[in-house]
């Protein structure tokens, strides 16, 4: 069995400042976490020994973009 979570219905997300972050309808979203530049890849997740393979991002009510990696996110709400 596992905690299936639909990632179009994350309301919030709660990071290690103890803040929740609300999510913008349906914009939550999880890939490879990877830094670019100039559209070149500088570091990618997975290429460096301790750098998480896998990310998570979105967008707020006020359309702030958030990046974190997945391991950042302590809790998530969601609807059912």
């Amino acid at each position: 069995m596992s905690l299936a979570i639909d990632v179009h219905k994350v309301e919030a997300v709660l990071l290690p400042d103890g803040k929740w972050y609300a999510i913008a309808d349906k914009s939550f979203k999880l890939d490879s976490y990877d830094f670019v530049e100039e559209g070149k890849t500088v570091v990618g997740g997975g290429q460096v020994q301790g750098v998480p393979s896998t990310g998570a991002t979105w967008k707020d009510n006020m359309g702030k973009r958030f990046a974190c990696p997945l391991t950042a996110i302590l809790a998530i709400r969601y609807s059912s």
